[in-house]
């Protein structure tokens, strides 16, 4: 899945738009779409198919074309969605080449190994780098309880965390895993939505924080947090960009291990 496609789907569910059973369904169609495409036969009459394509609306993205044509969405619903999505495309232009490097080069590390732990481990060192925070943790969602799970925790006192249960809905991280939004909080202590109880494990003062959903093409897998950033500061939109980004990495890794994983048993 582009970018762009998760971007918008996510945009249109959290604003309410579509709902998760008809953004799955959109995505499925648009994946064997693009893998219909992908094991065609070459002789295509090049003309023709950009006669057709100059039919649709070419402002409007693959995903967005499958969601008119299913009756989804109206093009009056999804103008202002595309705006906005366009609007956050520019803001990801202008961050700092350096930063977008370290995007660039997780990809690169998803697609060397098949180690889960090391390749999680490394996307939550960088994104504490991009978005300079002290902290971070991955939680996933355990499929029996719902409870997110701290799966990969970093920073002072991070061992105490490893498979600490948060039950659903609870905290700002329950809170993301339920509405698959993300939030920026600049005081914690002022949220009612914190969740004590990690602080009282770690003994570390959460201040500011920063959580963001993680998707798989099929379903909300989990969060990703960072804590207190490194200056004192606040996290800002721009450090929202970033760690979607990474949850988008750190998704792709954990599909690739289980496709591997399968392809494996199938072979045994």
């Amino acid at each position: 899945m582009n970018i762009n496609s998760h971007l918008l789907g996510d945009l249109l569910k959290s604003m309410g738009i579509i709902s998760e059973a008809q953004l799955v369904e959109a995505l499925q169609l648009q994946d064997g779409l693009v893998s219909d495409l992908q094991q065609s036969e070459p002789d295509i009459n090049l003309t023709e198919l950009i006669t057709k394509s100059r039919e649709k609306d070419s402002d409007v993205p693959m995903l967005g074309q499958v969601l008119l044509e299913k009756g989804f969405i109206t093009k009056d619903l999804l103008a202002p969605v595309l705006a906005m999505q366009s609007r956050q495309m520019k803001e990801l232009r202008l961050l700092s080449s350096e930063k977008l490097a370290l995007v660039l080069q997780i990809g690169f590390i998803i697609n060397s190994t098949v180690d889960l732990v090391d390749v999680l481990s490394l996307i939550m060192k960088y994104a504490n780098i991009v978005t300079d925070a002290k902290a971070s943790t991955l939680m996933l969602i355990d499929d029996k309880t719902q409870e997110l799970v701290f799966s990969i925790p970093t920073g002072p006192n991070a061992d105490e965390l490893k498979d600490i249960r948060i039950p659903p809905g609870d905290g700002v991280a329950g809170w993301v895993a339920e509405n698959q939004q993300h939030v920026l909080i600049k005081d914690a202590k002022k949220d009612a939505r914190f969740y004590q109880k990690i602080d009282d494990i770690t003994g570390v003062e959460t201040q500011s924080l920063l959580c963001v959903p993680m998707r798989s093409k099929r379903k909300l897998i989990g969060v990703l947090e960072v804590i207190n950033k490194t200056d004192e500061g606040e996290f800002t939109e721009d450090d929202a960009l970033l760690l979607n980004l990474f949850s988008h990495q750190a998704a792709i890794a954990i599909e690739n291990v289980i496709l591997f994983n399968s392809i494996q048993k199938q072979n045994e």
